[in-house]
């Protein structure tokens, strides 16, 4: 499919009323794969994408992008991870702003086309799939919060360690390795 014809399919799919956020971005990866080899960055022609390709992914990138965070905080605004966890007893109200604190939205544009769609799509859809359950920097950090709370033991006065917590968050990696387990099994319910 030429670049003409694809963007104005991307355009109906992502415009359309009568698909849910999960099926607008599933409809789109749909439409790319059998044109592009979005593994390796080529198209299926053997070809390197020229500065128009790199551009649509862009544009799609940043469009399904804005579809995830909407799906995830109801609106175009933040909310808090506290509320999009929806476990306020996890934490005291401290600690909740202590982590809010270290969360940078921002990070969500270092997520390119790929990224976004094959990890949202494999771990980040709501368990209806209706729509997407955390935006990508509150998935990640309820990786972490995940991850650091495996390694509390039960009969120990060792707390939450914010310290690994505010590490693995700063870590430059999107996802760095040692919160991939949690990452695998961490689902809406």
């Amino acid at each position: 499919m030429d670049l003409n014809n694809l963007k104005s399919e991307a355009e109906k799919i992502l415009s359309s009323g009568e698909l849910n956020p999960v099926d607008k971005v599933r409809g789109i990866d749909q439409l790319i794969k059998p044109n592009f080899d979005v593994s390796t960055g080529l198209n299926n022609r053997g070809v390197k994408p020229n500065q128009e390709h790199k551009e649509l992914f862009t544009e799609l990138a940043n469009s399904i992008r804005q579809i995830i965070r909407e799906s995830a905080w109801g609106g175009s605004d933040p909310i808090s991870l506290k509320e999009a966890l929806n476990n306020p007893d996890l934490f005291d109200d401290n600690t909740w702003d202590l982590l809010e604190s270290w969360i940078d939205h921002d990070r969500d544009l270092n997520w390119n086309y790929v990224n976004l769609v094959q990890f949202n799509l494999k771990n980040n859809k709501k368990s209806d799939g209706s729509g997407f359950w955390l935006s990508p920097q509150h998935f990640r950090m309820a990786a972490i919060i995940d991850t650091v709370g495996r390694e509390l033991q039960e009969d120990t006065p060792v707390g939450f360690d914010l310290d690994l917590a505010k590490s693995l968050y700063k870590n430059e990696n999107q996802i760095p390795q040692a919160i991939s387990n949690s990452i695998s099994t961490l689902r809406h319910a």
